[in-house]
């Protein structure tokens, strides 16, 4: 399934992390591709029920700078840690969480070539 968001990080606004904690959290759309067919109908249905949207919409209305887009992300990342607030009752203040695209990690220190792999390498005649 091709990705629609890039992965990201967030942190909940200062007024927020008394009630959802101060820690980064990190939303990575392939965690969603890993679950079974009737857990992602549960959370379409949580999230039509609440916004109208289901999880794909959802990213998609992240990517418009939707507030119920924002607030789908959030709710989302969290459930996928394990939090289990139920949408409803979920009310950051998603316009003053910083939220931020996750580079891919880069490996510092790459593996060294050997000389078999060296491109300047020839077979011995």
């Amino acid at each position: 399934m091709a990705r629609v968001l890039p992965p990201i990080k967030f942190r909940f606004a200062e007024a927020d992390r008394e009630k959802y904690g101060d820690a980064w959290h990190v939303f990575d759309e392939t965690e969603l591709h890993g679950l079974r067919a009737r857990e992602l109908m549960i959370l379409d249905a949580e999230l039509r029920a609440e916004l109208g949207l289901n999880v794909i919409t959802s990213l998609e209305s992240f990517l418009r700078g939707d507030n119920a887009g924002a607030l789908a992300v959030m709710w989302l990342a969290r459930r996928l840690s394990g939090e289990v607030d139920k949408l409803a009752d979920f009310d950051p203040l998603p316009m003053l969480a910083e939220i931020v695209t996750v580079e891919p990690e880069v490996d510092a220190d790459p593996p060294a070539m050997t000389s078999s792999e060296s491109p300047a390498a020839t077979p011995e005649e």
